[in-house]
């Protein structure tokens, strides 16, 4: 499985229960909101965190800069 696809599942299987945890409480709309913030930038840590695990970044850089090079 790519890591994007698991980074999806989890993303998922994270709001779900958050929602489903949330659901039990009578939330206003801003505390649904700030609720929806603070879920946002834990997965936004995740993505952050999975990315520099794997290294997906540096490896897809050098891919292109080995192209770009072979093709002049």
């Amino acid at each position: 499985m790519k890591t994007s696809q698991i980074f999806a599942i989890s993303a998922l299987i994270i709001s779900g229960v958050f929602f489903s945890v949330l659901s039990l409480f009578e939330l206003s709309f801003i505390e649904w909101f700030i609720s929806d913030v603070i879920l946002g930038v834990i997965l936004y840590f995740s993505y952050l965190v999975i990315a520099s695990v794997w290294g997906g970044s540096e490896l897809s850089y050098s891919r292109f800069l080995k192209k770009a090079t072979v093709q002049e």
